[in-house]
């Protein structure tokens, strides 16, 4: 009797995995991990851009707030919010340990709260009018508009306070859930997600933001409420090696032990400064830029918000395509290469724009190529984090960068206003495209340290820590 041989299992039919850290997914488990997180930056950004950085500013021009004022308010007075919780509230993540993980307990009871302020906020007109309604007395030398914008401003800091605990860790979150080897492709998809959302608020939404401001934050609210509330249950983390240990001593002492930690590992290695620099001269030049752009269209070219807002659809499924195609190059070359492309192409659209739009066609034609370009630089550079920062002190890195960019937002955001006052909207061109080239300087300088680190093939991110254990891991999971 002949023996018989045992089947072959050929490699092709044995199941694929990915891992992450401690985690390991089947091809089902990733794509459960990728929906829901990229569900929930579809609702972040609906109410985040679409609330936050077009609804607010309309509403505070509406009731008579200056370009000046309307810095100060929702750049100004936010950054410097987020400047004090942002690295206390990502650093206590990265050594929180429970079992539902480090990031997702941060999101879980700050949600409930943030809804409500947010719909306070939309409301804030109608309560201005009942205040001064049952405090005649009291409120009554106070005009309606005056009220409404205090009203706005308070609201606004509450949103923004409980906004800043999911905002500190989403981010730093799919670093923890998605595998190194996927996350050019994964940012591009959050990317095309976070366009949808807006393309749904500058579509469909953006129209009413004037006349019907309260309806369109509580929808946004709910939605985000059940979006995170559903992802903070559905996505699981990993476990984590063990954090450095608490400073000794009593409360003071421990504390000030806890910011020099902080200091002497996030400030101390000038690599990580020129990645800071690059953040900053980038997220000053655009973010105000985007603000400030309506009022270009409204004011200096006559565009209705209708209009506007069509320009701002097409843009977005501009942005939708170019994210769409950019994941798998963005894995192939890294991102820093593609940043540098995008950066530059940045630099000259940007310029275009001030040299050549004359009325609302041309402004329709170089705004969509402009932020196309941004589409590239956004798209190649939001996965440059994971890649070139710690992955046991992620978060901690992340606000490190966030102290930095917020503190030039807090700063030089009401410049701009004060600017676009003085001189007009047109303003805004000139102040982006002269921040991407001092961008573009620092990006080459990251790319030539980076090189000097290792590059492709050795590159492991330089770390002043006590604890070896984190050294190990860092080295571990670069590779």
């Amino acid at each position: 009797m002949g023996i018989v041989a045992a089947p072959l299992i050929h490699p092709a039919n044995e199941r694929k995995t990915w891992t992450v850290g401690t985690l390991t997914y089947t091809r089902l488990q990733l794509i459960n991990v990728f929906v829901w997180m990229l569900w929930g930056d579809f609702c972040l950004f609906l109410m985040d851009s679409g609330v936050g950085r077009t609804l607010v500013p309309l509403q505070l021009k509406k009731f008579g707030a200056s370009n000046t004022l309307i810095a100060v308010i929702n750049k100004s007075l936010v950054e410097f919010l987020v400047l004090i919780l942002c690295p206390i509230i990502s650093t206590w993540s990265d050594r929180y340990r429970s079992r539902r993980g480090r990031r997702i307990p941060f999101m879980i009871y700050a949600t409930p709260p943030l809804a409500l302020c947010l719909t306070l906020l939309g409301f804030s007109p109608q309560i201005a009018n009942w205040l001064k309604s049952i405090s005649p007395h009291l409120l009554g030398g106070i005009s309606a508009a005056g009220l409404t914008v205090a009203l706005i401003t308070v609201t606004l800091v509450g949103y923004k306070f409980f906004d800043t605990f999911p905002q500190s860790v989403y981010y730093y979150l799919y670093t923890d859930v998605i595998p190194p080897q996927l996350m050019g492709t994964f940012v591009c998809l959050f990317r095309v997600c976070s366009t949808l959302g807006v393309l749904v608020f500058n579509k469909f939404l953006l129209k009413y933001c004037d006349d019907h401001p309260g309806a369109i934050c509580a929808g946004a609210a709910g939605l985000y409420l059940v979006a995170f509330m559903l992802l903070c249950f559905l996505v699981k983390e990993g476990r984590y090696p063990a954090p450095e240990p608490t400073p000794p001593g009593p409360p003071g002492a421990r504390a000030t032990k806890s910011v020099l930690r902080f200091c002497r590992e996030c400030f101390t290695h000038p690599f990580y400064w020129k990645y800071y620099l690059l953040v900053l001269c980038f997220m000053i030049g655009f973010v105000p830029f985007g603000d400030f752009l309506i009022f270009y269209g409204q004011k200096e070219l006559k565009m209705d918000l209708a209009s506007y807002g069509n320009v701002m659809a097409v843009r977005d499924i501009v942005q939708i395509a170019v994210f769409l195609c950019l994941g798998p190059i963005v894995d192939r070359l890294h991102p820093l290469r593609m940043g540098m492309v995008g950066i530059v192409l940045v630099f000259a659209t940007a310029l275009c724009s001030f040299l050549f739009i004359h009325s609302a066609a041309s402004f329709g034609v170089w705004v969509v190529i402009t932020f196309a370009t941004v589409a590239i630089y956004q798209g190649a550079t939001g996965a440059l984090g994971p890649r070139l920062l710690p992955r046991t002190h992620y978060g901690q890195f992340c606000a490190a960068c966030a102290l930095i960019f917020h503190f030039g937002q807090m700063i030089l955001s009401p410049l701009l206003g004060f600017i676009t006052d003085k001189c007009g909207n047109a303003a805004v061109f000139p102040w982006f495209f002269s921040f991407c080239a001092l961008a573009t300087f620092f990006l080459y300088l990251v790319y030539r340290d980076w090189k000097k680190l290792g590059g492709d093939e050795a590159y492991v991110p330089p770390l002043t820590t006590e604890s070896p254990q984190e050294q190990a891991f860092e080295v571990v999971t670069a590779h």
